[in-house]
């Protein structure tokens, strides 16, 4: 898929979940991988409640339709241990990460955006 026609159909698909779910969650486009991958930050007061994850599966639904193709969760990230938002990336045709030995990875983000650094939980 070009790279216009791909941004411009996840343009879409944020603008329809943001009808639904805005302001209470905010979806930004953060980028694409060579190998299908999409990542979004998802920032707003919904990273404090306890059904977080439901919008995460609610927004790959709506992309999914817009790109044609199944996407799901596949790795979350949390800025800020969840505080401040999560990097969510979203996966063609598999299944979300459900190994055990996988260890949690936290992205440490100062006020201004920056990224100050990553915790890995051992």
């Amino acid at each position: 898929m070009p790279m216009g026609d791909l941004k411009d159909l996840v343009s879409k698909a944020i603008e329809e979940f943001h009808r639904r779910f805005y302001p209470e969650v905010i979806v930004t486009y953060v980028g694409h991988s060579d190998s299908g991958s999409l990542a979004f930050e998802f920032t707003g007061h919904f990273c404090l409640t306890c059904g977080l994850h439901d919008y995460f599966d609610d927004f790959a639904e709506i992309l999914s339709r817009y790109l044609g193709k199944k996407y799901v969760p596949s790795d979350k990230l949390p800025l800020n241990h969840g505080y401040e938002g999560w990097i969510v990336i979203f996966t063609p045709g598999r299944e979300s990460r459900k190994d055990e030995n996988i260890k949690p990875k936290f992205i440490l983000v100062g006020s201004n955006g920056e990224i100050k650094g990553e915790i890995n939980l051992d």
